[in-house]
């Protein structure tokens, strides 16, 4: 099953993109900060933010840049394991970078949370553009790594189902972030 996407203005319409269409806008039932936006799928667990920030200058890499961010989401006592941290994404939209100088729980409360996390660098604007993908998974899915796992239909069917889940927010997270467009630069105070 594909999902659809709707082209959608943000930031008053000075930033686009493509968002699957079974995401809502937050901004409708509470308030958002001017500097982010933010959506939820219909269940209300998987959550998109676009997020614009001063640009971190301390750091000599991109790669250390986007820890910096990743840091700045997870509360610190939070147990992370990070499977992959840097992966260029084509953005078509945008000038390439400059060169990188070195290279209590409710019961069906999500236990942790796969999240997907693109860092572009606007160094013209002092912007860092942060996007950000959370999907969370909830008790009783299981661990593909399982070697039990196929033993019981219901394992099975729960396995494939957060497997498709998967292919999907990946593939939606390649739409969204390959279709970012700045319509509007002075959004940045620059022209």
């Amino acid at each position: 099953m594909a999902t659809e996407f709707k082209h959608t203005e943000l930031f008053g319409g000075a930033i686009t993109a493509n968002l699957p269409s079974g995401f809502a806008d937050v901004s409708t039932i509470r308030q958002v900060p001017d500097n982010q936006e933010v959506y939820l799928e219909a269940n209300g667990f998987t959550s998109l933010i676009i997020d614009l920030t001063e640009r971190v200058t301390q750091f000599s890499t991109d790669k250390e840049a986007l820890e910096y961010h990743l840091a700045d989401i997870i509360a610190e006592d939070e147990t992370k394991q990070i499977v992959s941290v840097f992966e260029n994404v084509q953005l078509s939209n945008f000038p390439p970078p400059p060169p990188d100088p070195g290279a209590a729980r409710r019961p069906h409360a999500p236990t942790n949370t796969d999240i997907h996390l693109t860092l572009i660098r606007l160094v013209e604007q002092s912007t860092d553009i942060v996007i950000t993908l959370n999907v969370p998974h909830i008790p009783n899915e299981t661990n593909p790594e399982d070697p039990v796992a196929g033993d019981d239909e219901a394992v099975r069917k729960q396995l494939n189902e957060r497997t498709e889940k998967a292919v999907l927010m990946k593939e939606a997270w390649e739409m969204v972030v390959g279709s970012v467009e700045v319509r509007d630069w002075s959004l940045f105070g620059t022209e």
